[in-house]
């Protein structure tokens, strides 16, 4: 099912665009937070300073009055107040006003009721800055003191519209920084999503592809990094399954080829005796019989048929281990029999000290199919030669026969299933063309290797190599 795709972005595409977004905002709300964060407070820092030191010098000089009168308060502000700078009111100890530098709402002579103010008489500095509006509000009050005794309080003020305004400035280059950064990573981000998944799409397209049968697709493979190697790794996948579905075809046809042989002479056989109502018994008899020898046939093809498919889904590896001249003593025995009636002299050469990490069973279909093969298309008077015997770090299990041989073109295609290099010769012996694919199979399970060779009107000569068992398993 097709899965229904957005305009811009697919499903990985947006995650991936939402993950730059993601990290985009996270770093954006740091860069519009922070600074400001650290800039307002290094201005409320530096007013407090400025503004403590100011009123502690304010009133460390009122304190040397007798008491702080309207008049007193006055000659010492005359000469001590920065009207410039801050807003300056003084109060006595009952909070009255005696002195407020404003020109216009000055608030002499009236009670000033400020927080800053009434915790100034009490005893306590106060400082307290804002920042609103594009202004810094700053406030302190100190208490006038003279000998442990309050005389009042002074208050001082400012409100900053200059160091506001920078803070502004700093705050609208800020957001517009940010605007243009999130401008520029929206389309960068875009792009590395549209490259990126560009690349996963086209992996999806074959892996399609592969789905709907189409082995031979191959996808393209750019760069080093690991989409790369995936689409090199499905590549070779696609591959093996290409290969795979070529065997797997002909194997179905081969199967079908020879199948329809020996069912199209059983049903022959049997719709003539059938038809055939006057047909003598001795007839009958002879019908039936090749009727037998062509459901053998197919019994045979069957079984063998069943071989290659177990060691199709069987796992590859050790099953145990076994001794190739004891197996291939018994084969042998068991063969004597079909070479004498064959006219075919067999004779085993066996050395006893090769053991190989092998089941039994698996070695006994090597050995039977090979001699068995030497036998059938070898001719009366021949000799098939059979030897098991140590050579290096591997033992190797030759079979050597004295028949016809197989043509040079022909060798390379003899261990395919149902490959006969002579079919009616092949048919006439009752061979199925299995046989030999069964060996080079199993041989090839157990982690060995089989090899023909071969010169017409001389004989065949195929060599089986098994690596030996470890000192460990010879004991399996």
């Amino acid at each position: 099912m097709k899965r229904p795709s957005g305009v811009f972005f697919n499903r990985y595409q947006s995650k991936i665009a939402l993950s730059y977004l993601t990290i985009l905002v996270i770093m954006l709300a740091l860069l519009n937070t922070y600074p400001i964060w650290i800039s307002q407070n290094f201005m409320f820092g530096h007013a407090r300073e400025t503004m403590m030191a100011r009123a502690s010098l304010l009133t460390t000089t009122l304190a040397g009055l007798d008491s702080l009168t309207p008049e007193s308060v006055a000659r010492v502000m005359a000469v001590m107040d920065d009207r410039a700078q801050y807003r300056t009111v003084v109060v006595d100890r009952y909070g009255l006003a005696v002195y407020d530098n404003l020109t216009t709402g000055a608030i002499t002579g009236r009670y000033a009721l400020s927080a800053e103010v009434a915790d100034a008489l009490s005893g306590m500095e106060v400082f307290r800055s804002s920042y609103a509006d594009a202004a810094f509000d700053s406030r302190c009050a100190m208490p006038v003191m003279a000998r442990g005794v309050v005389l009042g309080a002074l208050y001082l003020g400012r409100y900053d519209t200059a160091q506001g305004a920078l803070l502004s400035g700093l705050q609208a280059n800020l957001i517009t920084v940010s605007i243009l950064i999130f401008a520029v990573v929206i389309l960068f981000s875009a792009f590395i999503a549209l490259a990126l998944t560009r690349r996963i799409s086209g992996i999806l397209r074959g892996i399609r592809a592969a789905y709907g049968g189409d082995y031979a697709y191959r996808l393209p493979v750019r760069g080093r990094d690991e989409l790369a190697e995936v689409a090199e790794r499905l590549n070779q996948l696609f591959s093996i399954l290409h290969k795979t579905e070529g065997l797997r075809q002909r194997f179905v046809s081969d199967a079908s080829h020879e199948l329809k042989t020996p069912l199209a002479a059983v049903r022959l056989l049997t719709d003539s005796i059938l038809e055939t109502p006057d047909m003598s018994a001795e007839t009958v008899r002879e019908f039936v019989a090749d009727i037998g020898r062509e459901t053998e046939r197919l019994s045979r093809m069957t079984e063998k048929l069943m071989s290659l498919s177990r060691l199709d889904t069987r796992p590859a590896g050790q099953t145990g281990s076994s001794d190739p001249a004891a197996v291939t003593r018994r084969v042998s025995r068991m063969l004597e029999p079909l070479a004498k009636s064959a006219g075919v002299d067999l004779r085993c050469e066996l050395a006893e000290d090769c053991r190989i990490p092998a089941g039994e069973d698996d070695l006994v279909q090597i050995v039977y199919n090979l001699i068995d093969n030497a036998i059938k298309y070898n001719k009366p008077g021949g000799e098939v030669r059979v030897f098991v015997f140590k050579k290096d770090d591997e033992a190797q299990l030759v079979v050597a026969d004295t028949g016809a041989g197989i043509p040079k073109d022909e060798l390379p295609r003899i261990f395919d299933r149902f490959y006969r290099v002579d079919k009616a010769r092949s048919r006439a012996a009752g061979g199925e063309g299995l046989g030999l694919s069964i060996a080079a199979e199993t041989a090839a399970r157990l982690g060995g290797s089989i090899a023909a060779e071969s010169e017409l009107d001389k004989g065949s000569r195929f060599t089986v190599r098994f690596p030996l068992c470890s000192p460990g398993d010879e004991s399996v």
